[in-house]
Parts: structure tokens; C-alpha cells; sequence
């Protein structure tokens, strides 16, 4: 009897090591089902993005157009992937200025060829036989020789320069009617002078580097409950906030003049790491920052709040804003006591930094406005 219960054991095992190699088979295909199936989705949404992306962007230009009383060409769209563009950028990279690197490996997903040279190397080495269709300067920071601004007059090729808040933009006025596009970052650094009157100028600014603005974890050095970025003038919203209770118990930074005679709060050095500060705070309040201040702790995933007389092309319900002080305070204690909201608006900007306005967009930006 124990011989024969023992041979029923084993016979049970078996059909349960059976059963369980059906059923891993089975598990196996679906799992292999499902995997091809995200794969396919996720390239599907690459693809979604792209061109939401680019009917994006082609929806600004004819805005733009309609603002200004244009008639939209009818014209047939050109290729980029034909195209071949010549990156002409800064021999040594500058703060604030866009990353090089970044801006040609978005290019390379949009046009046929980019070759990539330095200011100090010779023009005409890169354009005298070559079938150029775009000579794009990065930066503006470097001066240009009068042998390659020889060169860049003589080339058949569109002309471009992409400059940076550093670029001296009075003293570069000699240089830039050799371009037929300039791309500054505001509006109010586009040049005015009646002998560019061919000259096309946008104002599209660099995106934050994503590798250096960032959610981060930070040291408790960094950490602050309110990080203000503005001047503290008598009569204004920062003013008045000053004063308030609401900010009595709370760790404070502040950026800006008029802050001195405030002394409880923490003022920000120049030398201080931003993308930690803007990390290591809760509540970002930003009055009539740069369009870059706000895009970089956007990128941070940090939750801000921004004027509403904020400049740029920032048009977008994600940011949150703010038009009289009564306003600021009612919607910094509204956040302050409800995180999840906090955080919820401030996924928001971060995606939308990532899926509007990385250095893909703005390059496309920059196509569209060329040759478009």
C-alpha cells in the first residue's frame, strides 16, 4: 500500500509539472503579446508627439502671419530630410547659452547632414563647393572674421544666427544684415534699424538643458518653503508680500533688489547653484522674470507662480499666474495647504517643457520659420 500511494504522488507531480508548463507557455505567449503590443503603442506615441509637435508649431506660424497681415504661402512644404545644414558654434561654451551639442543632434533628426565647426575654423573651407542649404551661427558670443564673413556673404545658402541673452546685439548690428534670419531670446533684443530691413527677426528662446535642469534630490542646503525671483519695489505684489503674515513662519529666499531691508530672508549669491535652489524649494513666486527663469524651474518640476505681465511665449494654462497681490496670496495659501494640487501643476509644466519647448521643438521652430 505505501508503494502504491507513492507511485499516485508521483503521478500527481507530474501532471502538475504538466499543468504548470501549460500554463507558463501560455503566460510566456501572452506576456510576448503584450509586449510587442507596448512596444508598437510607444512607438506610436513618438510618433503622435511629433506631430502634435510640428501642427503645433505650424499653427503658431500662421497665427503669426494672420497677426501681422500676411497671406500663408501656398508653396509645397520642403524636405528637411533633404537638407544640409553647417552648424557654426561658440569655440568655448558660455552660461545661459545653448548647449551645442544639443541643438545639432536635434538637427540630425530633422535634416539630411549637419557638419558642425567651431568660429575660429574657416568659412570658406565648409562652403566653397558645397551644397549648403542652411549656415546656422550659434551663440553670436564669438566675433567673426571678415574672411568668413566674406564667406558667409558669397554663400547661396539661408543664413541664421541663434543669439543668446550675452550677445551684445547693439554692437553686433554691423555684422547682421550678412544674415537673413535672426533669432534672439525676447523681443525686446530684436534689433531696429532701417538698413535690416531684409533681415527676418523671431524671438525664440534656448530651452533649459534638460541634464542640468532637472528634478533633483538636493542636500537640505538647498531646501526653502518660498523662493521669490524679483525686486521688492514699494507698491508692488513682491512688496506687499514681504510684509505678510503668510511668510512669518516659512523659510524664505529672495532674488532681486529692493530685499535689503528685509532682513529675515535668505538672499540668493550669484554664485549659488540655481537648479538645486529650484529643486530644494516648495513654492517658486516669480514677478516679470525672464521667459528662461521660468522655463528652467519649470523644467525642475518645481510648482511656481508667475505675474500675469510675465513676457513670452509662455501662452499656456499650465502656468499658473497671478494679476494682484489679494490674488498671489489667496492661490499661495490654496497651493501651500493642498500638495497634491502643488505637485499635479507642477507635472504639468514639467511635460510640458519636455513636449514643447526642448531643443527638438525649437529647432523645428527654427525649420519652419526658415523655410517655411
Amino acid at each position: 500500500m505505501p508503494a502504491k500511494s507513492r507511485k499516485s504522488q508521483h503521478s500527481v507531480q507530474r501532471s502538475n509539472q504538466v499543468y504548470l508548463r501549460k500554463m507558463n507557455a501560455t503566460l510566456n505567449r501572452k506576456l510576448k503579446s503584450i509586449r510587442h503590443h507596448l512596444v508598437v503603442q510607444q512607438s506610436d506615441l513618438k510618433q503622435h508627439l511629433m506631430k502634435m509637435i510640428q501642427d503645433g508649431n505650424e499653427q503658431s506660424m500662421v497665427n503669426e502671419d494672420e497677426d501681422r497681415g500676411k497671406v500663408v504661402s501656398n508653396s509645397p512644404r520642403v524636405q528637411y530630410k533633404q537638407l544640409k545644414v553647417l552648424l557654426i558654434t561658440p569655440t568655448i561654451e558660455r552660461k545661459g547659452s545653448a548647449n551645442s551639442i544639443l541643438v545639432e543632434q536635434s538637427l540630425r533628426h530633422l535634416v539630411q547632414h549637419v557638419n558642425e565647426i567651431k568660429t575660429i575654423q574657416s568659412l570658406a573651407d565648409h562652403t566653397v563647393g558645397q551644397d549648403l542649404d542652411l549656415i546656422l551661427v550659434l551663440d553670436g558670443g564669438d566675433a567673426l572674421s571678415n574672411q568668413n564673413l566674406e564667406a558667409l556673404r558669397t554663400s547661396s545658402a539661408k543664413k541664421a544666427i541663434w543669439l543668446s541673452d550675452q550677445s551684445d546685439v547693439k554692437h553686433m548690428e554691423s555684422i547682421i544684415p550678412f544674415f537673413d534670419y535672426v533669432f534672439t531670446q525676447h523681443s525686446t533684443q530684436i534689433p531696429f534699424d532701417q538698413d535690416m530691413v531684409n533681415v527676418s527677426c523671431h524671438a525664440v528662446p534656448f530651452p533649459p538643458n534638460p541634464t542640468v535642469f532637472c528634478p533633483q534630490v538636493v542636500g537640505r542646503e538647498y531646501e526653502s518653503d518660498v523662493y521669490i525671483i524679483g525686486d521688492a519695489h514699494p507698491g508692488s505684489c513682491l512688496f506687499a508680500l514681504a510684509t505678510h503674515a503668510w511668510l512669518w513662519d516659512k523659510r524664505v529666499r529672495v532674488e532681486g533688489q529692493g530685499w535689503e531691508r528685509f532682513g529675515t530672508f535668505v538672499p540668493v549669491q550669484p554664485h549659488e547653484i540655481r537648479e538645486k535652489l529650484y529643486n530644494g524649494t516648495k513654492l517658486v513666486v516669480q514677478d516679470n522674470s525672464s521667459v528662461r527663469r521660468i522655463m528652467e524651474v519649470a523644467a525642475c518640476g518645481t510648482f511656481q507662480l508667475i505675474s500675469a505681465s510675465s513676457s513670452g511665449p509662455l501662452n499656456t494654462e499650465d502656468f499658473q499666474r497671478y494679476a494682484t497681490f489679494e490674488e498671489l496670496v489667496q492661490k499661495l495659501g490654496h497651493y501651500w495647504d493642498h500638495v497634491d494640487q502643488r505637485r499635479l501643476a507642477a507635472s504639468r509644466t514639467l511635460s510640458y517643457m519636455k513636449y514643447n519647448q526642448s531643443y527638438l521643438h525649437k529647432s523645428l521652430q527654427l525649420m519652419d520659420i526658415i523655410f517655411q
